[in-house]
């Protein structure tokens, strides 16, 4: 049977709806004002209020903001009771928290006809283990508080096209309430999964699981980014909290060896709101930033990523006067295979080769779709050998994988930046030798070292030995 508390400054709606209510056998509590009643409900938990809306010094409504803002009263029951002389704007009428309004202007029989019904619905209060606050003065101090530290963090959008800049900001901010042996933020978003790392010793791919754990329906990125340190060692014994944003599992902050665990979990619990708008708001920045930089259909980089990272590479280049290479690469006879199969096979022999493409590019190069058939590699801090080890292998699982309209193969031209005073000369070096690759049969790879001496790949010299 629910508890009920029972708030009304009139003496006379107190008893006629107390009769009321324990004529069904009710427990009820009363108040004759919303002081008490705060009080009352923080000592009894009671599963359903019913509350005055006109008191003199806090109204019902208020009451209601109060105890709603109280996670043991989030499932509670609460009707506001109206008099003929109240005007309660529909605003605040929607965002007050309460369940129901109701006329005291109503017949007697459907007045409480519509209360007996509202009660008899499952409305439960959860009582407090540990006390959350003891009377209304702790109440609107952890309102107070509340606001502040969600005001803290949703100061934190305007700088979401930054988003290291954020997650280290939000990383200071948590450590006003304690201090870390470890804290680590996952992001997570279709596009891309991000992990920043602030002293797990963990490998990049042991801590991913570990946080995916913490999340009950985790989202699948496509690729996934690290940053931060990592190690070898094994550590599974940490908080987690899995940030939501309308009911989505969007993120998740972990941490260990706190100094105050519980109060950095109820900093995190009582922001939860504004945590979820601010990693939706990052990764939104995140899909549009991806959008505008990658090529749909191979998951790529465009042309236009292509060409702003290659100028930065070129710029570095010549600072720490360390080449670079660039890579072209054209699919064989491509015109065929749509005009024979139709575009939706072409679009998957694309998709295909690009996912070959991208899995042979580690962190010192970057791949794009070039354009139509035509794709492009830049490589960075490597040997001459490593790019011909990368092409070779590429080449050849090309002409090993069995596509949907046979055979396919690629050819290629490779230059490096040394001697070029520009990116653009260096991806038209690339683009001759390609040229090269096409006319001498094709299936094979054209090179031009830093002597600028051009050699065919080896596969294509072992066609002529064949030959």
């Amino acid at each position: 049977m629910n508890k009920i508390l029972l708030v009304d400054d009139s003496r006379f709606w107190r008893i006629i709806l107390e009769d009321l209510l324990k004529k069904d056998g009710y427990e009820v509590l009363t108040s004759e004002n919303a002081f008490q009643g705060i009080e009352i409900a923080l000592m009894e938990y009671p599963d359903i209020i019913i509350t005055d809306y006109n008191m003199p010094g806090i109204s019902g409504l208020q009451l209601c903001l109060y105890l709603r803002s109280i996670p043991a009263f989030k499932d509670a029951g609460i009707v506001i009771l109206t008099g003929s002389d109240d005007i309660i704007n529909e605003f605040w009428a929607l965002h007050s928290g309460a369940n129901k309004f109701i006329s005291k202007m109503l017949p007697k029989e459907q007045l409480e006809s519509e209360l007996l019904e509202f009660i008899q619905k499952k409305y439960k209060t959860k009582v407090q283990q540990s006390g959350y606050a003891n009377n209304i003065y702790d109440v609107l101090e952890q309102k107070m508080r509340t606001e502040i530290l969600n005001r803290e963090v949703l100061s934190l959008i305007q700088f979401a096209r930054d988003e290291f800049y954020v997650v280290s900001n939000l990383k200071n901010f948590l450590e006003y309430f304690s201090n870390f042996g470890t804290l680590a933020f996952m992001l997570l978003s279709p596009v891309e999964g991000r992990i920043y790392n602030f002293g797990f010793p963990l490998g990049k791919d042991r801590l991913k699981k570990a946080l995916i754990r913490a999340v009950e329906k985790p989202v699948e990125p496509s690729v996934w980014t690290f940053l931060g340190r990592y190690g070898n060692e094994i550590l599974d014994d940490f908080v987690s909290f899995v940030v939501k944003y309308d009911s989505s599992e969007i993120g998740v902050i972990a941490f260990s060896d706190a100094s105050d665990p519980r109060s950095v979990y109820k900093v995190l619990v009582e922001a939860e709101e504004s945590l979820g708008l601010l990693f939706n708001t990052l990764n939104l920045f995140r899909e549009l930033k991806v959008a505008s930089s990658v090529d749909n259909l191979t998951g790529l980089f465009n042309k236009k990523e292509l060409l702003k990272f290659l100028d930065e590479v070129h710029s570095l280049s010549l600072y720490g006067k360390k080449s670079y290479y660039v890579a072209m690469l054209d699919i064989d006879d491509f015109k065929k295979v749509n005009d024979t199969y139709g575009h939706l096979v072409g679009d998957e022999v694309l998709r295909k080769i690009g996912e070959i493409v991208k899995s042979n590019t580690g962190e010192n190069a970057i791949s794009a779709r070039y354009g139509g058939e035509e794709f492009t590699i830049v490589f960075t801090n490597v040997t001459e050998s490593d790019v011909m080890g990368t092409i070779e292998n590429i080449l050849q699982q090309i002409r090993s994988t069995e596509f949907s309209s046979g055979k396919c193969t690629l050819s290629c031209g490779v230059a490096s930046s040394e001697n070029y005073s520009s990116p653009t000369e260096v991806l038209r070096a690339a683009d001759n030798l390609l040229y090269i690759a096409k006319k001498s049969g094709k299936n094979k790879a054209v090179y031009l070292s830093s002597q600028k001496e051009s050699v065919l790949s080896k596969s294509s010299q072992e066609d002529e030995d064949a030959s």
